[in-house]
């Protein structure tokens, strides 16, 4: 846990530093990717559950998110809790590990995955439709023929090249991006 409990830390002390930097507070956004990508789903599903015990007045703040973006997140369904995907995530009994709440403070949500990656296909897939069923527009963004770590092998052109582009179209139309 002590991810997890590093990120909600983390949120609240950029949400306090933010003003004086110029910043809004209330425009906080997560990456992360493979591993990460655990972590930021975790992180985004639950900001109303207290990782650790307040340290200080900070952690007074709240740790939501206005947006996440986790990349080819691994690890997220009972297929595949901690190795690659036994069965790629597809049968019905593949669920999302019980560890995200996706608690009502859950924001919207740009997924990025290959679909030949053995850790996270499905489990974007698989959280991107929790997240259309409690009504958080959100994107999925599948590359054909691409596996765990995709950019590795980006080309010009393609969509490994210019996912960042995506992402930011996300923020865009969300009004994050300004």
């Amino acid at each position: 846990l002590s991810g997890w409990q590093d990120a909600q830390r983390a949120i609240r002390l950029v949400r306090r530093e933010a003003p004086a930097r110029g910043l809004d507070p209330d425009r906080i956004g997560l990456m992360g990717f493979s591993a990460g990508g655990h972590l930021t789903l975790m992180t985004a599903t639950n900001a109303q559950t207290p990782a650790y015990a307040p340290v200080d007045d900070i952690d007074k703040l709240p740790c939501t998110l206005q947006w996440a973006c986790p990349v080819y997140p691994a690890y997220a369904l009972t297929d595949g809790a901690d190795a690659p995907n036994k069965e790629g995530g597809n049968p019905d009994g593949a669920v999302l590990v019980p560890e995200f709440a996706f608690d009502d403070a859950t924001p919207p949500m740009c997924f990025f995955h290959g679909d030949a990656d053995v850790y996270a296909s499905m489990n974007s897939v698989k959280a991107w439709e929790k997240l259309r069923r409690m009504g958080r527009q959100s994107d999925l963004h599948t590359l054909a023929k691409r596996g765990h770590c995709f950019q590795m092998n980006a080309a010009p052109g393609t969509g490994s090249y210019t996912w960042l582009d995506q992402l930011w179209d996300f923020l865009a139309r969300k009004g994050l991006s300004k």
